[in-house]
C-alpha cells in the first residue's frame, strides 16, 4: 500500500529544472561542509602535532600555520582539482575554527 502510494505521488508531481548560482566562497564553504568529517579529524591532527602555541610569535602567525598544515592534510582530497582556491579555503577555514583557535591560543596565556 505504502509503495503504491508513493508511486503516484510520484508520477503527479512535475520535475523542475533549477540552475543554482554559487559563488567562489560558497563554493569552498560547500566543499568544507560536505568534507566535514575529514576536515574536523584534520583539525584534530594538527592539534596533536602543535602542543604548545606559545612558540608562535602572534596569534596570526599560529592561526596561519595551523590552517597551511590543515591544508597539507587534506592535501590528497583536492589535488586533482585544477581551479582549487588555496586562498578560498584558507579563509574559509579560518573562519570555521577561528573560535577553537582563539581559545588553544589563549587559554594558555600566550
Amino acid at each position: 500500500m505504502v509503495r503504491r502510494l508513493k508511486t503516484s505521488i510520484m508520477r503527479k508531481q512535475k520535475i523542475v529544472n533549477m540552475k543554482i548560482l554559487i559563488t567562489e566562497s560558497q563554493y569552498n564553504r560547500i566543499w568544507l561542509l560536505r568534507r566535514y568529517k575529514l576536515v574536523r579529524d584534520s583539525f584534530d591532527t594538527i592539534f596533536m602535532y602543535i602542543k604548545n602555541p606559545c612558540k608562535f610569535d602572534s596569534f596570526e602567525h599560529y592561526e596561519r600555520t595551523f590552517v597551511d598544515l590543515m591544508l597539507d592534510e587534506l592535501h590528497p582530497e583536492y589535488y586533482l582539482i585544477d581551479n582549487f582556491d588555496y586562498e578560498g579555503m584558507i579563509s574559509e577555514l579560518k573562519d570555521m575554527f577561528y573560535v577553537e583557535l582563539t581559545e588553544l591560543y589563549y587559554e594558555r596565556n600566550c
